[in-house]
């Protein structure tokens, strides 16, 4: 099913929260980390407590739009807008946008140029 905008329609878009993108990574490789700590000492509540980081850490990065998180950049970039709390909006993947409104969306976004 083609989710294209119709004429005079807006495209739909994701909101990416770069902060909550990388907590949610680190409560994810944290999850994994216990869980391998668990298995390696055959104890389920350690495997329980990593069941558990690795869903809290799910959730989080639907919240923070982990899977949407496309804005590269140069490290100290993100880490402004990690201290700064900023949040960007995405077009969806599903999104059909012509090649002049990318163009311009390109230079917006990461050349800066008007």
């Amino acid at each position: 099913m083609d989710r294209s905008p119709t004429e005079g329609e807006e495209p739909r878009t994701h909101t990416v929260r770069p902060r909550w993108t990388w907590v949610a990574l680190a409560v994810l490789i944290c999850g994994m980390v216990v869980i391998a700590v668990g298995d390696l000492q055959h104890s389920w509540l350690l495997l329980g407590l990593g069941v558990v980081l690795l869903v809290a850490g799910g959730g989080v990065a639907l919240y923070g739009g982990l899977f949407y998180d496309v804005q590269g950049g140069s490290f100290s970039g993100q880490l402004n807008d990690v201290a700064e709390g900023n949040q960007r909006e995405f077009p969806d993947p599903t999104t059909t946008r012509s090649e002049d409104e990318v163009k311009e969306d390109v230079h917006r976004r990461w050349l800066h140029e008007q």
